[in-house]
């Protein structure tokens, strides 16, 4: 392994504190150990650890925060993966709703977040597929 910022070899793995703003809160995640260059103190972030990053910092948003921006709204949408269109059919809205929502242009539904909350943790966590459901008796 060789760092890109200094071209040094020696690494230590450690834990970093990474910041992300979601709408007007911010999240730390201290959740992460990655390789830190000893020579210039650099790490890399790979994309797909980046990706479950951003869904936790969503989900813990739309979890406690006191009220859902149209911030908060776009940057769980954007860390789903998804586009307004393709957010409104998995949600039973319109694209144009969810476009509202997101530059404030009329109150959210109050089943939005809730809605979200639950896409978050199903992408964060799915539900196992070996179980099966059955009724008793």
């Amino acid at each position: 392994m060789i760092c890109y910022a200094c071209q040094g070899t020696v690494f230590r793995r450690d834990a970093i504190e990474l910041e992300l703003r979601v709408g007007e809160h911010l999240v730390v995640d201290r959740s992460l150990t990655l390789p830190i260059c000893q020579k210039c103190g650099e790490y890399v972030i790979p994309s797909l650890v980046y990706e479950k990053v951003e869904l936790r910092a969503a989900l813990l948003a739309f979890a406690q925060a006191p009220a859902i921006s149209g911030a908060v709204l776009c940057f769980g949408r954007k860390a789903l993966g998804l586009t307004q269109v393709a957010l409104a059919e998995r949600i039973g809205t319109t694209a144009e709703s969810i476009s509202r929502w997101e530059r404030e242009e009329r109150p959210m539904e109050p089943w939005v977040p809730l809605t979200m909350l639950a896409l978050l943790r199903e992408r964060l966590m799915p539900p196992p597929k070996d179980i099966e459901f059955k009724r008793a008796g």
